[in-house]
């Protein structure tokens, strides 16, 4: 029997070799034999093994599939000690509201470009990087969004799209290329949403 790495699954080699599930958020070290076990079912070879119980398990957890994937993934390089696994991406400063408990007092608008977000992405996941919070400011009024929304699926690693909600809609939820979204509530209602549309008052 044949096995392939899910199209979910990627290896990382952090600390310890490990295998992450990206749409589970779930990361399994690995003993080194396991770890050339699959780096071989992420390529086109021969991916065999004897050790039943452990197939059994990856197929179990998504690891491991029957299906034959043919997808080009990122190499497999030994991270940075201590290794960055996550990290907070501010592609933008605007915002819809101006609610009190923020951080960002900047009067002056500014925004991340798309090529220098697809460098900092490749970046991140050649460091062995897991996953990204792509945030703001409020990230669905970037200019580009639909640009950066169409990179996502490029990179193996876990995107997270935090988000005030307002902006959210059918139309984005079906092309969200995005593993998880998440919505800010930081307080009752006279504080979190205090000016909405951008009044403070």
């Amino acid at each position: 029997m044949d096995y392939f790495l899910s199209e979910k699954a990627v290896l990382k080699w952090l600390e310890t070799p490990s295998v992450y599930h990206i749409g589970k958020d779930d990361l399994y070290e690995l003993d080194s034999e396991s770890f050339d076990f699959l780096r071989h079912c992420a390529s086109d070879r021969e991916c065999l093994s004897e050790d039943i119980e452990f197939i059994d398990y990856c197929l179990k957890e998504n690891i491991l599939t029957e299906d034959k994937i043919s997808l080009k993934r990122p190499p497999v390089i030994k991270s940075p000690v201590p290794s960055l696994r996550y990290i907070e991406l501010q592609i933008t400063n605007r915002c819809n509201l101006k609610c009190k408990h923020c951080y960002i007092e900047n009067k002056s608008f500014s925004e991340l470009s798309v090529p220098r977000i697809k460098t900092v992405l490749k970046e991140f996941e050649e460091m062995q990087g897991l996953r990204v919070l792509l945030t703001g400011g409020e990230p669905l009024i970037h200019s580009k969004f639909e640009d950066i929304n169409e990179i996502l699926p490029e990179f193996f690693i876990r995107k997270v799209l935090f988000t005030n909600g307002l902006l959210v809609n059918k139309r984005i939820l079906r092309n969200l290329n995005v593993d998880e979204l998440q919505i800010s509530i930081d307080g009752l209602e006279d504080a979190h949403d205090l000016g909405a549309g951008g009044h403070s008052e």
